[in-house]
Parts: C-alpha cells; structure tokens; sequence
C-alpha cells in the first residue's frame, strides 16, 4: 500500500508537470491506459494520481468519457490559501509547545533552504518548503489537522506556485527568510505569536499570488485594447 501510494504521487506530480509545461493541453483527454503502459504499472495508481488531481482542480471527469484536462484560474489557486492558513496557525499554536528549544530540524531545512535559494534552484527550494511547513504539521501531533493538510496536496501547490506562477525574477533568498520569524517563534515555545506568523506568512504569499495575477490581467487587456 505505501509503494503503490509513492507511486500515485509520482504519477500526478508527472501528469501535473505536463499540464503546467503545456504538454497537455485544456480539454485534452488523459488516458489511463496509455498512461499505465507508460509507466509499465497497473490502473489502480493511475486513478489515484487522476483523482488527486481532481480535488486540485487541474483534471475533471466526465462521465463515459473519463479525465480531462482542466482551465485552472486564478481563483482556484488563491481559494487554497485562506483554507491553508487557518490550518497552518493551529499548527503553529499546537507545535510550539512541543518544539520549544528544539527546533533542530528546522534549522537544518532552512539551511537547506538558504543554499537552494542561493543557487537559484526554485525547484528543490519548493521542495524544502514543502517539508518545512510540514514538519511544523507534524509537531503539531494532531492527526486530524494533519489529514486535513495532506488533503490540500500542499507540496503539489507550493510547487505550482513557486515555479510556474510567481516570477522568475523574484529574491528567492526573501522567500527563505520569511521563515525565520516562525522558528523563532517556536523555538521560544509561544503559541500565540507561532500561530500568527504562521498565518501571515501564508497570507503574505497569497498577497504576492493575487499581485502577480491581477498583473497578468492588466497586461492581457492592454494588449487587447491595443488590437
């Protein structure tokens, strides 16, 4: 169950690179079997990867026609964020006094994070990110808020918004540091300011998301007014 698993998360994070590199493109059909004989894998991982990406929105099923490739807009990324950091600052509160004065393992991702950052590898910086707010989760040691987080698919978005969606041009080395406050926080155990910076460093990167959409829009319709 736990190999087949691993492998249904390496199938949708596959099919979600092809979606966002304009392999697949909107309305194209995904087909499980061509799929599984790609892979060399049964169907059963395939539908599971299929169905995470229903739940983010990127793939939708058609009955008797089976999955296709969705429009994703930029509501749909930024509805997760407010679910996010609501679960996020619980994870603060309830880690803080499990993490006070041992935030070792944190240290060491920001550290890893801060390479990444440094070499201009945005890729493995998300990856790192990712495992950051979730060893937070899990010291948060609440099974239910952690089932809640896994379900929102956290390292598939951070990974759609901090590769394809904000730009390029961005201070990684920003990114990184916006995670220092939240160690420190828990470092000295206080669940109230945990939980808050938790919370604004998720809305904060929401803010930064809705900027660079609502940019976008402004440069469409210019271009079109142009015409």
């Amino acid at each position: 169950m736990i190999s087949r698993k691993i492998l249904s998360d390496q199938i949708r994070d596959t099919i979600l690179e092809r979606i966002l590199n304009g392999e697949y493109r909107q309305g194209d059909r995904i087909i499980e079997s061509q799929i599984a004989r790609e892979f060399e894998v049964s169907q059963s991982p395939i539908r599971e990867a299929l169905r995470d990406l229903v739940a983010m929105q990127f793939v939708e099923l058609e009955p008797y026609k089976g999955a296709r490739v969705r429009q994703l807009s930029a509501d749909d990324v930024l509805k997760t964020y407010p679910v996010r950091a609501a679960l996020e600052e619980l994870a603060g509160e309830l880690a803080a006094p499990n993490l006070k004065g041992n935030v070792g393992s944190l240290e060491k991702i920001f550290s890893r994070m801060d390479k990444a950052a440094r070499s201009g590898n945005s890729q493995e910086l998300t990856r790192l990110d990712a495992r950051f707010h979730r060893t937070i989760v899990e010291a948060a040691d609440n099974g239910v808020l952690a089932r809640t987080w896994d379900s929102l698919m956290i390292e598939s978005w951070t990974y759609v918004t901090v590769v394809k969606i904000i730009p390029a041009d961005t201070d990684l080395n920003s990114v990184v540091a916006m995670h220092r406050p939240i160690i420190e926080a828990l470092d000295a155990g206080d669940a109230d300011v945990a939980g808050e910076r938790m919370k604004n460093h998720i809305a904060s990167f929401a803010a930064l998301l809705q900027r660079e959409f609502e940019e976008d829009t402004t440069t469409a319709l210019s271009q079109i007014q142009r015409k």
